[in-house]
């Protein structure tokens, strides 16, 4: 197996003094617990730069961001009544430079494989399990540079990732008229008192697990949907012209989910969901647009089968936006309320087991990974998290692609191929109907 060599191993810590404090999570926050996401960049000297990707230039502008972001260089500890906290003590975040004998050519980054990961990713191990950050800079036979960062979930997630590394570039840019600074307040996510829970919220439960089918072997295959095809995705949904009514979003997951539900054969009556997570931060009131911390909430759109299927991929769109919809301050606030009491009451809460008939989507549409540039141009790809989990698409903006989208499924090998089938299918139906117009 292809090895990477570390050549360097260090801590970059903030470039002046921060706060040194507590910093108590929010019961969103803690749902996440020990997960990590990581991302995988890869950039090409396309401009032959003699300083292309200098660590120096790298972590001096880490260092000043992490002025800004101080929590993100401290460690996560549980507190004396057992709660998750930061220590906010600035010892900074882990930084490894490596290179690697192969070419970008060479190399298949997508999707994401555990191989890849296992090059380009930091490693978790035991003595850096309380770090909140991981990056590692590789340096490729061809000149070009892999960035590989692993983030801790418990006090990160994907929009407080890209408000950080878009920092990070900007500073190394000398771009420091336009930074967001970071708000770490997270009172607004507190508890009422007393708690009013006005909803049920079905993506979670406080039941032990029960399912075992997502440890079932399957594969990652690599689908894409070009700009012009998403924009005639939208019209389709929209039954005319107006096409900001869905979101891409909307019509990119109900388009996979129909797909899906048509692959896997399923009988016409059985209930199948939609699973995917909602960034709260502008639903809330007021807005919390710059909050760095965990600020998404589980949903779960359902339908039959049969009306998922036969129904226009438009209609299947509304029940997801639909879903969405729901997303007000007060489903807000009861769900705040609803975590509360369970961990008042000492019971867990956690994501629902999915069934055959269930799909999960993640993604990071809308977040500007794509167009992080630390001064040399942006990637050339970016290849997000990739697990061995049944069930799951990963749907993100794809920039070698004309600005369109580029979706990863994982699925079981006989479920992926009848998929292939049914998506291809409709891909075609839309180049049949574009012909048509």
């Amino acid at each position: 197996m292809t090895t990477v060599e570390i050549l360097e191993s260090s801590l970059v810590v903030p470039a002046e003094d921060t706060p040194r404090e507590t910093l108590s999570l929010s019961n969103i926050d803690s749902l996440n617990g020990h997960k990590y996401n990581c991302t995988i960049y890869l950039f090409k000297n396309n401009l032959g730069a003699r300083d292309f990707f200098s660590v120096e230039v790298l972590k001096s502008a880490l260092a000043k961001a992490l002025e800004l972001f101080y929590p993100v260089a401290g460690r996560h500890m549980v507190g004396n009544d057992g709660c998750d906290q930061i220590d906010c003590n600035g010892q900074g975040v882990l930084f490894l430079v490596a290179r690697l004998e192969h070419t970008a050519n060479s190399l298949q980054f997508e999707p994401m494989s555990p191989e890849i990961r296992e090059l380009f990713v930091p490693r978790k191990e035991s003595h850096t399990s309380s770090l909140l950050l991981m990056l590692q800079v590789t340096y490729l036979k061809c000149g070009s540079v892999v960035l590989g960062t692993l983030a801790k979930h418990i006090l990160i997630d994907g929009r407080s990732a890209a408000h950080l590394f878009d920092t990070w570039c900007r500073i190394a840019r000398g771009n420091l008229t336009s930074i967001v600074p970071p708000s770490f307040d997270n009172a607004p996510l507190c508890a009422r008192s007393p708690p009013k829970i006005c909803f049920e919220f079905p993506a979670y439960t406080t039941d032990p697990s029960k399912n075992k089918d997502n440890q079932k072997p399957c594969v990652l295959s690599l689908f894409k949907l070009s700009k012009e095809q998403i924009r005639h995705l939208k019209i389709r949904c929209s039954k005319g012209s107006n096409t900001a009514f869905f979101s891409t979003f909307c019509v990119v997951s109900a388009l996979v989910w129909k797909c899906y539900c048509k692959a896997q054969g399923l009988a016409p009556g059985t209930k199948s969901r939609l699973c995917f997570t909602a960034d709260i931060r502008n639903r809330v009131n007021p807005p919390m647009p710059a909050y760095f911390g965990n600020a998404a909430i589980r949903m779960f759109a359902a339908s039959e089968v049969s009306k998922i299927t036969s129904s226009p991929v438009g209609d299947v769109a509304g029940v997801v936006k639909a879903e969405i919809d729901r997303l007000t301050d007060d489903y807000i606030r009861s769900f705040i309320d609803y975590v509360k009491v369970m961990l008042d009451k000492k019971i867990s809460v956690r994501d629902t087991d999915t069934s055959e008939a269930d799909l999960r989507i993640r993604t990071i549409l809308g977040m500007p990974f794509c167009d992080l540039n630390f001064g040399w141009g942006p990637p050339q790809l970016v290849s997000w998290e990739r697990t061995t989990e049944n069930r799951v698409a990963y749907i993100t903006n794809d920039q070698e692609n004309d600005a369109g989208i580029k979706i990863v499924l994982s699925l079981d090998l006989s479920t992926m191929k009848q998929f292939e089938k049914v998506f291809y299918e409709e891909l075609m139906l839309f180049a049949d109907e574009q012909n048509n117009n």
